[in-house]
This record gives C-alpha cells, structure tokens and sequence, in this order.
C-alpha cells in the first residue's frame, strides 16, 4: 500500500478536548488536506506550497499530522516527525520520490500548531542528521530555537590502547545571523558504561562505544540534550555552552533474561525506553521489560551477576530465553544527574499476572481474544511523561494490533486502542510521547 493512500483515521475527540493533556504521536504523518485552527503553511526548497496541521487525540490513541503538498509524490515514503520540545515540532518532507535516506532528500521544516507557523530549515550537510540522534530545543517559549544533532564518532588510540571517542555535533541556531549549520568536536574520555556495563570481546559491538536509539530534550538554561543508548547509557551535553561536554551515565544493568538479547544487539526499543518527566521536578526515566519466567537452554549453572556471565561468555555459547508472561520496571534519576548509575533508583515493577482490567475494558479484551492479557504477546513500550503509564503494542490472535495502556504502579490495565493497519510497516518505531497538546 503506497503513502499516497494513507487516508487520515476519523477521530472521537476534538484537539480542544485533549489540548490540556499530554499525547501519544504518531511519527509517521498522513497525507491530506484537513484544515483546523493548527493549520500553517510554507513551501518547499523547490518553492512547491506545502500545508501542515495537527489533529489530536487522548492516549492510548494516537495523534497525528497531515500534511498537504499536491506538488510531492509520497509514494515510496511520507513526511515524518523528527522530534518536539514544548509546543514546536520538527518534521522532515521527502523531496525526492526515489529515495529513502540522506539529508538532501528532505526538507527540513519546523512547526509550530500553536502559533500557526511553519519555518524552513537550510538544508544541513546530508551526513549531519540522523533521526534517532536529532534534539528540537525552544527558547524562550518559542521565540527561536535550536536544533542538535550527534554525528559520526571517532575512536582515537595511544598505539592499541583506546583513550578517547570524539563525536561531531552539528548545531543551528533559528537565532543566528548566519542561519547556517555549524559543527564542533566533542570528546568522551571517561568510559563509565565500560565499568558497569561491560561487553564481551568477541561481541562485535565492542569496538562501538554508544549507538543513539533515542534523543531527549531536557532544555534548562543552557539547553541540555540526552543522547540514549537504549542498551548502555546516556549522554548528557548542555549544547548551548561555549565549550559543550558529554557526561556518561551508564542505564541500570540490563534485567537477567535480556543478557544474551544485549550481546546479540537485538532491537533495544522491543524491552526499553527512556524520557524526561516533569513532575515533581524533572527527571529521567527508564522502562525495561522483562518476559520470564526465563527457561534457560544450555546453561549449566546461572550466573550469579551480569559481570559474572560476561566474563563466562564466548561467542559460541550463548543461553536462549523461552518468554511467558512478563513484567515491567520503572526507573528514575533526578536532574541533574550524577557522573554514575548510582542515581537510578527502582521506582515500581509489575508483573502481568497481577494486572488487573478495568471493568468496561473487559468485555473489549474477550472480543480481541480468546488469551488473556498474561498470553498476549506484547513490546516496544512507551513510558509517559505524565505519570507512570507504560504504553505497550501487541498483536492479538487475529492479527489486531493494539496499543495497551498500563498504570505499573497500580497495576492496572487503564485503556486500549486499535493501530491503524496502515503504519504496520513502520511499527517499530510508531509513535512516542509529547507534551506539544500543552501549548495549543
């Protein structure tokens, strides 16, 4: 099924019903002309116009953006959300039909629904900016921004000995008089995640120091950015300095039956995810899933510790994990955070088989199947930013999929909602949290 026909699902509730709450976005935009009070517009590099509107929805359904460019063919690809900060958002606009990768096949523009406008970035150097490792940064509640992103690193040896990773951060600033990309050098010498989080050497990864899954904003004064590792640890860079530095925290060692998924550089957003909360103060928090009880195949005798097993580990032998039933930790770091994983402290755990149903959601459950929620195979969690409700995707018996939304604190299944069938493809990396309702 081609882009182009990706018709806009109708939605039960209005933005203004859901303007005061935070929502759950969809990544991936539709395409089609539906004009609201959010509507901005502009045009393309080639000088093509091009509409933007947004179209919200409470959680566990997903919001969404539609954007209108008759001149643009999407029929390999759409126009795409990069990331938000407060009420703006950065999205990306294939301008080439036959092409899926590299910066200068997309238009970068920046959006704001509140303000009814939409800027055109200049065009960054096509090795710059990769999604994953890409920050939207507000300032001064929109006035102008900036937009940072982590680019190639470079491991730099004393003979054989490793003493550095220099990492390029290309920066542009909405504010700048040159209105142009700039690039600065980067250096990590302190490898904390090494010390918690060891890697095996005959694990290819080694020679790999951090891979970027996720990028937070968590702005402040000097417009600090969280690089996450979703396996290892975070990166922490106020990008706003003069002189910007990156801080390592290493994440909590990965749970027992997710070693040997770590070492085989399985897809790190099926079990975790990290954001930023802002209540109570700002923090970090991270999300780990854990499917268990955990039926290991040729292990003789269980490691005592994570370091044990990597020190008893080769690349021939390596344990399998048979899942039933799962369960699910929170964790959370106060801002600012410290130089080592000792400020992770375990907020709340849940075990499925403990999660109760809503009562109008159990008639829903027995329609989607006959297993019970415990059965359903589930992944790829969202945590909120709000409170602590983990979002999780699963695909029922008949091929339904569905977005759970779970309060792991009080260990209840709070609501649940149909994924357009339209988006399969991209399931992997749907949809995530925003606070971007806030300011419309």
């Amino acid at each position: 099924m081609g882009v182009s026909s990706w018709v806009p699902p109708s939605l039960p509730e209005s933005s203004a019903a859901a303007a005061s709450s935070l929502v759950l976005l969809d990544r991936w935009c539709y395409i089609a002309d539906l004009p609201n009070d959010t509507t901005a517009d502009s045009t393309t590099y080639s000088g093509l116009p091009i509409t933007v509107t947004f179209r919200a929805a409470r959680p566990p359904l997903l919001s969404h953006f539609c954007v209108h460019c008759p001149g643009l063919d999407f029929r390999r690809i759409g126009p795409k959300i990069v990331a938000t900060d407060a009420d703006l958002v950065l999205l990306c606009v294939p301008v080439n039909p036959n092409s899926t990768t590299g910066a200068s096949d997309w238009d970068y523009f920046v959006y704001s629904p509140r303000a009814q406008w939409l800027d055109l970035l200049p065009s960054p150097d096509p090795r710059c900016l990769n999604d994953a490792a890409t920050a939207l940064i507000s300032r001064q509640d929109g006035a102008w921004y900036a937009i940072a992103a982590l680019g190639r690193c470079y491991p730099i040896f004393n003979g054989r000995v490793l003493v550095r990773w220099d990492f390029d951060l290309h920066l542009y600033r909405s504010s700048s008089i040159s209105k142009r990309w700039i690039t600065r050098r980067l250096s990590l010498k302190e490898f904390e995640r090494d010390k918690l989080i060891p890697l095996p050497i005959a694990v290819g990864r080694h020679k790999l120091y951090h891979m970027t899954g996720k990028t937070i904003t968590i702005g402040g004064e000097h417009g600090t950015v969280a690089w996450v590792d979703l396996w290892r640890g975070i990166f922490f860079c106020d990008v706003l300095k003069r002189r910007p530095l990156l801080q390592d925290v290493p994440l909590p060692v990965p749970a027992r039956a997710n070693w040997d998924r770590l070492l085989r550089n399985s897809e790190p957003n099926f079990l975790r995810d990290v954001t930023i909360s802002r209540n109570n103060g700002s923090m970090i928090k991270y999300v780990e899933l854990e499917f268990r009880p955990p039926q290991e195949l040729h292990a003789a005798t269980a490691p005592v510790s994570y370091a044990d097993w990597v020190r008893s580990t080769n690349s021939t032998r390596i344990s399998q994990v048979i899942p039933h039933g799962w369960k699910s930790t929170i964790w959370n770091m106060a801002i600012p955070v410290g130089c080592s994983s000792e400020g992770w402290h375990r907020e709340c755990v849940v075990d499925v088989k403990d999660v109760s149903l809503d009562p109008c959601l159990s008639d829903v459950m027995a329609m989607l199947s006959s297993k019970t929620l415990q059965e359903l195979p589930v992944g790829y969690p969202i945590l909120s930013m709000d409170d602590d409700v983990v979002y999780l995707l699963s695909q029922t018996m008949d091929k339904l999929r569905v977005m759970f939304a779970i309060d792991v604190r009080k260990a209840t299944l709070r609501g649940l909602a149909e994924i357009d069938v339209q988006k399969l493809l991209f399931l992997t990396n749907l949809c995530f949290t925003s606070e971007i309702c806030r300011g419309t």
